[in-house]
């Protein structure tokens, strides 16, 4: 069986630190609503209350907006560049458009107000962080609510995540995009460490790291504005303290600037 490849990234502001976490947490209810235990329902829920709050503050969809409209004109400046595909960057620009007009609409859309507005929803997300917060005694709307046919809680989850579509759809458009700003180049961590400066030209967003599992190694990142520094520590047992190797280790590095 081939060895699998692990990504680790890196991001390089809060922007796209924010958009990461979002990614992840779409993730998170997705894979949940997959299931129909229980936990499966309480484990989308969560997910569900950290997308409410991390996209609670009001100019975050300004925020997307100005990203969407950023990346589209550096785009556009692509046009005359020799080379570069025009029917494609037509697509993408395209699709900018589309997923930048549902934003907008979104704006002034009021339901997600109400999914925060919701009184089940309130009362658990109230709980949410007390650690066993939502235990059978504490919210028993929810205890009565998880009796029901898991069909029917992913129905509900769905129509509570559904006015975020357009939100999700510009998170991963943004991100692709920076994703396949760079290309992947093979490198060398001599003993453990590698360090590169960075162009202090260009916006950069996003460190990725692609390394080889199975070989109880993972890198540590830390980047600044002119330069980054990757160490290569290793932990075969998590009940030990993570060691910085001093082997040569190949892997493969891209810088997302876009």
């Amino acid at each position: 069986m081939p060895l699998r490849t692990v990504c680790y990234e890196q991001p390089l502001n809060e922007r796209t630190r924010a958009l990461l976490r979002l990614e992840f947490l779409f993730q998170q209810v997705e894979y949940a609503i997959a299931g129909s235990a229980d936990w499966d329902s309480r484990l989308a829920l969560q997910g569900l209350f950290d997308i409410l709050d991390l996209t609670g503050r009001n100019e975050f969809k300004g925020e997307l907006l100005k990203e969407l409209k950023r990346h589209a004109a550096t785009l556009g400046q692509l046009r005359q560049t020799p080379g570069v595909n025009a029917a494609t960057l037509d697509q993408v620009l395209a699709r900018i458009a589309q997923v930048t007009q549902r934003i907008h609409r979104q704006l002034d859309n009021p339901r997600i107000d109400a999914v925060r507005q919701t009184d089940f929803l309130s009362a658990i997300h109230k709980r949410h962080h007390v650690p066993g917060g939502t235990c059978c005694f504490d919210v028993p709307a929810l205890h009565h609510w998880l009796q029901e046919d898991g069909a029917v809680r992913n129905r509900h989850i769905q129509e509570w995540l559904e006015p975020f579509a357009p939100m999700r759809e510009a998170v991963v458009l943004i991100l692709q995009m920076i994703r396949d700003s760079a290309t992947l180049r093979a490198e060398t961590a001599v003993q453990g460490f590698f360090q590169r400066g960075l162009d202090c030209t260009a916006v950069n967003q996003l460190i990725r790291v692609l390394l080889l599992d199975g070989n109880n190694r993972f890198p540590e990142i830390s980047a600044g504005r002119q330069r980054f520094t990757i160490h290569f520590l290793e932990q075969p047992d998590p009940n030990q303290r993570a060691v910085q190797s001093r082997a040569d280790i190949p892997f493969e590095l891209a810088c997302c600037a876009i």
